[in-house]
C-alpha cells in the first residue's frame, strides 16, 4: 500500500507523484459529495499493490486530493457497467467448504452485514479482517499508528460476533509495542498480525531496526501468522535481513511481495527464502489493472511459477469494504471477481488502462486458469495451514 495513491490519478504509470490531470466536471459530479470522505481510505488501499520508486517532486496536496477523489468517484460509479459489459467466463466451483480470503480490510463496523452477504455470494466462507488504523487520513496527522487501539478493538469485537467466519488480525507498532502487548491481543482473540511498516509512507525506520527486534522475536517464537506489506523496490534488503535474523517467522508477503510486475524479483525472493509465503491480492482500480496486465503479458511464466510451488500462494482480495457511492456493491463484486478470476478463469472482466492518458475503461483480461490441483490449495488449504491452531479454535 502506498500513500502515493493519494497523489496519483487512477491509471497513472509507475512514476511516483505525476502531475495530476484534471477530471471532466461531468465525471466529478457523478458521485455525490457526501461519499468523498470515504474515498481517501479506498484510494490508499488500492495503492497497496503498487511498487513505488523513489519519489519525484510532489504536486500540491489540494490539487492531488481533488484529482484523486474525482477519479476514484468516476471509477466507482461505473464499476457495475464494467462487470456487466464483459462476457462471463466459466469458472470452477469454490473448493469444498468455500474460499478463504486472507486480505480484507475493515475500516467500519457498519460494513459488516453487507460484507457477510457479499462473501456468501462469491463462495467465500471465511475472511481475515485486518486492523486498518493507518488508512484513516486523520491518523496521519498524529502519526500512522495513532489509532491502533480503536482499530484493533473493532476487528476483535466484530470477529467475536462472527467466530469462524471473520478472523481478526491486529496491527502493531513495531517500535513502540512489546511482546506483552502482543500476548494481550492474542488472549483477546487475535489470530494474527498485519504489519504496514513496509509501506514507504509508513516506514518510520528500517524493518530490521533494533527497536523492532523484541516483536520480531516474539512473533517468530510464537509462530503467529504475520501478513506483511513491504515495498521490495525500496526495502528488499531490509526484508532479507529480517528473514535471515528470524527464520521462524510465519510470514505471508502481501501482493506477491510487491513483485507482480517484476517476476525476476519474485522468483529471486522465492529462491532466497524457501519458507516465505505470498498472497495473490492485486487490489482494485489502476493498481490492480497494472498487475493483471503484467500477468497477461507473461501468462505462461506466471502460470508455471505458481504451478511449481502452489503451496506458497494464498488467495487475498485486498478488499476495502467502504460503502461509498451508489455503486459500492458492484465495486466490491468486481474486485472479488477479478482477483479470483485472474487465478481461475480463462477470461475475466476488470478495468484496463488505455493510452495516451492511461484512463480506466472496462475490458477483459486473459486469466491464468490454474488447474484444480493448483487452485484448490491456494483458495483455501494453504491459508488454513498458515492460520493453524487459531483457526482450529474458531471452528
Amino acid at each position: 500500500m502506498t500513500m502515493a495513491g493519494m497523489n496519483q490519478r487512477p491509471g497513472a504509470g509507475s512514476t511516483a507523484n505525476p502531475r495530476p490531470r484534471r477530471v471532466p466536471a461531468l465525471l466529478a459530479a457523478a458521485t455525490p459529495v457526501r461519499t468523498w470522505p470515504l474515498l481517501p481510505a479506498l484510494l490508499l488501499l488500492s495503492a497497496a499493490c503498487r511498487d513505488a520508486p523513489a519519489p519525484g517532486p510532489a504536486p500540491s496536496s489540494s490539487a492531488a486530493s481533488a484529482a484523486s477523489a474525482a477519479s476514484a468517484a468516476s471509477a466507482a460509479s461505473a464499476a457495475s457497467a464494467a462487470s456487466a459489459a464483459s462476457p462471463a467466463s466459466a469458472t470452477p466451483a469454490p473448493p469444498a467448504g468455500g474460499i478463504l480470503d486472507l486480505h480484507v480490510h475493515l475500516p467500519a463496523r457498519a460494513a459488516v452485514p453487507a460484507l457477510l452477504e457479499r462473501m456468501q455470494r462469491h463462495g467465500i466462507s471465511r475472511a481475515v479482517i485486518l486492523s486498518s488504523s493507518p488508512l484513516f487520513p486523520g491518523a496521519r496527522a498524529r502519526g500512522p499508528f495513532a489509532e491502533l487501539g480503536p482499530a484493533n478493538d473493532l476487528v476483535l469485537d466484530v470477529a467475536a460476533a462472527h467466530p469462524g467466519t471473520l478472523i481478526p488480525f491486529v496491527a502493531l507498532d513495531l517500535a513502540a509495542q512489546r511482546p506483552a502487548d502482543l500476548d494481550a491481543l492474542v488472549q483477546r482473540g487475535a489470530c494474527g498480525v498485519k504489519l504496514y511498516q513496509g509501506n514507504h509512507e509508513l516506514h518510520e525506520r528500517p524493518l530490521a531496526d533494533p527497536s523492532h527486534r523484541p516483536l520480531w522475536e516474539a512473533l517468530a517464537a510464537r509462530r503467529i501468522p504475520v501478513l506483511l506489506h513491504v515495498n521490495t523496490v525500496r526495502y528488499r534488503a531490509e526484508l532479507d535481513s529480517v528473514l535471515r535474523a528470524h527464520p521462524g517467522l510465519n510470514l505471508v508477503c502481501a501482493h506477491f511481495c510487491g513483485a507482480r510486475t517484476a517476476l525476476d524479483r519474485l522468483e529471486d525472493l522465492m529462491k532466497a527464502h524457501p519458507s516465505l509465503l505470498f498472497d495473490t491480492s492485486n487490489g482494485s482500480a489502476a493498481f490492480a489493472a497494472e498487475g493483471f496486465a503484467s500477468f497477461e503479458r507473461e501468462h505462461d511464466r506466471v502460470r508455471s511459477l505458481i504451478a511449481r510451488a502452489p503451496e506458497r500462494f494464498l488467495f487475498g482480495s485486498d478488499l476495502v469494504p467502504t460503502q461509498a457511492g451508489p455503486d459500492w456493491p458492484s465495486a466490491w463484486d468486481l474486485q472479488w471477481e477479478a482477483n479470483l478470476g485472474v487465478l481461475r478463469a480463462e477470461r475475466f472482466a476488470f478495468w484496463r488502462t488505455q493510452p495516451p492518458l492511461k484512463a480506466l475503461t472496462r475490458g477483459e483480461y486473459r486469466g491464468l486458469a490454474l488447474p484444480p490441483e493448483v487452485l484448490t490449495p491456494i483458495l483455501r488449504g494453504n491459508a488454513e495451514r498458515w492460520l493453524g491452531a487459531c483457526l482450529r479454535r474458531l471452528k
